[in-house]
């Protein structure tokens, strides 16, 4: 497969640019000292208010729990989380899945934890929704109408629909949106037929209803580069599992993305989503005009580099 072209919301500027590798790397002796602080890159996705204080608390968790100098930094776009990796630049991350897929494809960075959501909830499942009133009645209803997605660094927005409407020979107009809670509220303005989400949407809209069930996705993890000294790396997992211990961490994880804990993960845990968008070739991303390329995402899933 050649590289596929990937909707320009996302982007600064072409991939190629983006993913340049540089030539610096990082002091590995002093990672983690004040002069040069161990960087933990937070996707947007998962940034919350910068009023709620949530990452000023985080950052102090990690910091008192790992006794290193911990600097967090919110990229600007899912093409910039990535690049953060390209030299080394960042340590660890907490990125969305199709974000860790192309950090890991480019840079080799190692799954390390798995986000978890409601009661110890480890994926998630990714619907179709419509108007209760006036939407579609079935699937093949879409044809030619025009749907919201989120994308293309959402699975349950982006991927997964697009995968099940290209099986289901369904052919849309494409509406993208810039995230979740804004491809619901076209929806509901009629902006769009119908809303490619994840399923806890439809229950907190109960003007909507489930049209189809998309597929089920594990939750994102937190990554960290390969070249980080195993210590470090335990030192950090061990930070992020103790976070929601306490009424006050368990806030600033809810404020991330309505996160609620972490597991431990490693990459076999992801395989079965890259195998997922690798079958499919040309078909998904060829939905979305323009952009920026995403490199190598179709090439062999290997547990060992």
């Amino acid at each position: 497969m050649k590289i596929r072209s990937i909707s320009r919301l996302l982007a600064a500027g072409s991939l190629s640019a983006v993913l340049l590798a540089g030539c610096s790397k990082r002091d590995e002796a002093t990672v983690g000292s004040p002069e040069n602080p161990l960087v933990v890159v937070i996707s947007p996705a998962h940034n919350p208010p910068v009023s709620s204080g949530a990452l000023d608390f985080l950052k102090k968790h990690l910091e008192t729990e790992t006794a290193m100098s911990v600097e967090l930094q919110v990229a600007g776009s899912p093409g910039a989380a990535i690049k953060k990796f390209d030299t080394g630049k960042a340590d660890a991350g907490l990125l969305t899945l199709e974000e860790y897929l192309v950090a890991r494809e480019e840079y080799g960075v190692r799954a390390a934890l798995q986000v978890l959501r409601g009661d110890k909830l480890a994926e998630y499942e990714g619907v179709i929704l419509t108007r209760a009133a006036d939407g579609a009645r079935r699937v093949s209803d879409l044809a030619g109408k025009k749907v919201g997605f989120v994308g293309p660094y959402s699975v349950s927005g982006f991927t997964l629909p697009s995968i099940y409407l290209h099986r289901a020979k369904v052919d849309v107009v494409p509406y993208f949106s810039s995230g979740h809670q804004e491809n619901i509220k076209n929806l509901v303005g009629g902006e769009v037929y119908a809303a490619a989400t994840y399923a806890r949407q439809a229950l907190r809209s109960p003007d909507l209803k489930i049209l189809a069930f998309t597929g089920k996705a594990p939750n994102e993890p937190v990554v960290v580069r390969s070249g980080l000294a195993a210590e470090k790396r335990k030192a950090l997992e061990s930070a992020f599992m103790s976070i929601g211990r306490t009424k006050e961490g368990r806030r600033a994880l809810g404020l991330v993305a309505d996160i609620t804990g972490f597991r431990p993960a490693d990459e076999a845990l992801y395989r079965p989503l890259h195998d997922l968008i690798r079958s499919e070739d040309k078909a998904v991303y060829d939905l979305i005009p323009d952009g920026w390329e995403i490199y190598r995402l179709n090439q062999p899933y290997m547990l060992e580099r």
